[in-house]
């Protein structure tokens, strides 16, 4: 079995770079993955914006694979004739002291940490338009006799 490959990608968009300090976060994950001993099979790099700014920092572990993911079968295991599985997630809130984690779960062993994963948050649904305003009921003058 060919050995797994990694991409970790860090935002440095300006929420999560300038105001959440995300480049803590890459110095954090530079030194979780020398010392675990894994710069040979994983790559990091920066990324301008995930647009999950109010999530951040934000920070996509994804596996790379060689083969193409066959889309029909991906959720078979390969032994029935599945393609290969990319192991990808978009951390978020990650803070310096989650690096070794990742590391050592995602890329150790290619298992998501789950806890850094937030849904997506919607936007409220917006309210209803109010009701039209009823037309202004006729003036009725007294003064004016009708012929």
């Amino acid at each position: 079995m060919p050995e797994r490959r990694y991409r970790i990608v860090v935002c440095r968009g300006p929420d999560c770079g300038d105001r959440r300090d995300s480049a803590a976060v890459h110095a954090a994950l530079v030194r979780a993955i020398a010392d675990a001993g894994v710069a040979a099979t994983c790559e990091l790099d920066w990324q301008s914006c995930f647009g999950r700014c109010s999530q951040g920092p934000n920070v996509l572990v994804r596996e790379v694979v060689a083969a193409p993911i066959h889309r029909g079968l991906a959720d078979l295991p390969q032994r029935l004739g599945g393609g290969p599985r990319a192991a990808t997630a978009l951390d978020n809130r990650v803070a310096p002291v989650h690096a070794a984690e990742i590391v050592a779960s995602h890329i150790g062993r290619g298992a998501v940490v789950r806890h850094l994963i937030e849904p997506l948050v919607a936007a409220p649904p917006a309210a209803p338009p109010p009701p039209p305003a009823e037309p202004p009921a006729p003036e009725v003058r007294e003064d004016v006799k009708a012929p």
